[in-house]
């Protein structure tokens, strides 16, 4: 049976918004009540590698509910209505995988749950979306070129010790190209990203020239990361 997402929320409308969000990503979801009972209730019906749920205090049954979920190596993603760090602190000493304050935008919310969820085959669609939320074209060959070559990066960071050859040959292979066109692609968009101001809006300014295929990978990598 399919390993799957529970998204826990007492407006349907919303979980059901955030579930095709991360379905469109490649993570099976499906919704339900933000009630206790039917939490419950859905995870005796399917099998779920995580469980995101929405609080505003750290209730003892449901605490221990999470404590539970982890236990049965189920990861809880917990969006709290309350920003007091004794109650993030609670959830997290319960077994929370990840604490993070709401009102938080569907888009931030997916990317931060999907790059936890430990499962590789979702990472690159996760590494795509925010290449595009950060204005990366993806007209352009290199756009699905430069998210691969994170991908495999943020799974081995080993690959960059090597250099860039082995990294453009993996992507080659990947999508049935040649070497020297991934790495004439990578160069492109680097230069149109610089030109445009994207590259500098992620990096928050550190990164405004034109970088390098190497400088490209490693901003990305480490801006995904850090979400």
């Amino acid at each position: 049976m399919n390993e799957k997402l529970l998204i826990c929320d007492d407006t349907a409308s919303l979980g059901r918004f955030i579930a095709s969000r991360f379905i469109n990503m490649g993570i099976t979801s499906e919704c339900c009540r933000g009630n206790l009972s039917v939490i419950q209730e859905s995870l005796r019906n399917g099998r779920y590698k995580g469980i995101l749920l929405f609080a505003s205090r750290p209730d003892d049954k449901l605490l221990s509910f999470i404590s539970d979920a982890k236990s049965m190596g189920i990861s809880v993603f917990a969006g709290l209505y309350i920003s007091l760090s004794g109650v993030q602190k609670s959830f997290l000493e319960a077994g929370a995988a990840l604490c993070f304050n709401m009102p938080c935008s569907v888009s931030k919310l997916c990317r931060t749950v999907m790059l936890r969820l430990d499962k590789p085959d979702a990472l690159l669609p996760a590494i795509e979306v925010f290449l595009e939320e950060n204005s990366f074209p993806r007209q352009l060959s290199g756009f699905c070129y430069l998210a691969k070559a994170c991908e495999l990066c943020m799974l081995s960071p080993d690959r960059l010790w090597g250099g860039m050859g082995g990294i453009y040959q993996e992507v080659a292979l990947h999508f049935s190209a040649s070497s020297s066109v991934v790495e004439r692609s990578l160069r492109t968009l680097g230069e149109k990203v610089s030109l445009s101001g994207a590259l500098s809006r992620m990096t928050e300014h550190r990164l405004s020239q034109k970088p390098t295929n190497t400088e490209l990978i490693c901003a990305v990598c480490d801006a995904v990361s850090r979400l």
